[in-house]
């Protein structure tokens, strides 16, 4: 029986791209590195604010970055980004109407982020107030996906086992922390990795659009 469902950020319930290009060009600039398009942005983005600069700078998906050199550029994203952080980004279709419908079944919902944690409680607060029981970003106390302790962190605030939380997500990492802690994996197609590269990281329960969530928990929860 699902009670608990937890919901990646980037790609997943909304469409920050814009605005994490337009922060992370604003650091390359400051750094003296060029540039990049909104497409590597959406190929760099997805493990942390630290390896999306240093993507950023080597202008590739396999870099080994000097990480002082990825450390200032994340200072100056960090700075930007403060004030910029909700200006493009916007919700997927369907999802404010999917979490209503979550809600009304009495279902936990829970955020888990690799985006830092003050950011990624100011975006949901932003554009879901009062909706999500516990949200938590990259922090001391949660750690970067796939490491499983943020998705346990949110099992023993819930009070719900792994066996009865799916997580959602657009990415192989998401699918990877449902894997490494015992939980449900549902992909989304709308994200920022194609379904042929999540069905090649292992995934088989996907949704196309947002209102599939629901039926897909019903359907595990066994109703019609």
């Amino acid at each position: 029986m699902i009670r608990s469902v937890v919901f990646d950020l980037d790609g997943t319930l909304l469409d920050t791209i814009p605005d994490l290009t337009a922060a992370m060009n604003h650091a390359m600039s400051r750094a003296g590195y060029p540039g990049i398009t909104v497409e590597q942005a959406r190929a760099y983005i997805g493990n942390g604010i630290k390896m999306f600069a240093k993507r950023a700078i080597s202008q590739s998906y396999e870099t080994d970055t000097d990480d002082r050199e990825a450390d200032r550029a994340v200072a100056f994203f960090k700075e930007y980004y403060a004030s910029h952080l909700v200006c493009h980004t916007t919700p997927y279709p369907g999802i404010s109407e999917t979490l209503s419908e979550l809600k009304k079944r009495g279902l936990y919902l829970s955020v888990l982020s690799n985006k830092y944690d003050s950011a990624t409680k100011h975006i949901i607060n932003t554009f879901f107030p009062d909706t999500f029981d516990i949200v938590l970003g990259e922090s001391d106390i949660c750690k970067r996906k796939p490491d499983p302790s943020g998705f346990m962190l949110i099992c023993e605030k819930t009070g719900c086992t792994p066996a009865e939380t799916v997580m959602i997500g657009d990415s192989a990492t998401d699918r990877a922390v449902a894997v490494n802690s015992g939980a449900r994996p549902i992909s989304v197609t709308w994200g920022y990795r194609s379904r042929k590269t999540l069905e090649e990281a292992g995934a088989v329960t996907f949704a196309e659009s947002a209102h599939e969530i629901v039926g897909i928990i019903d359907g595990i929860n066994g109703e019609k």
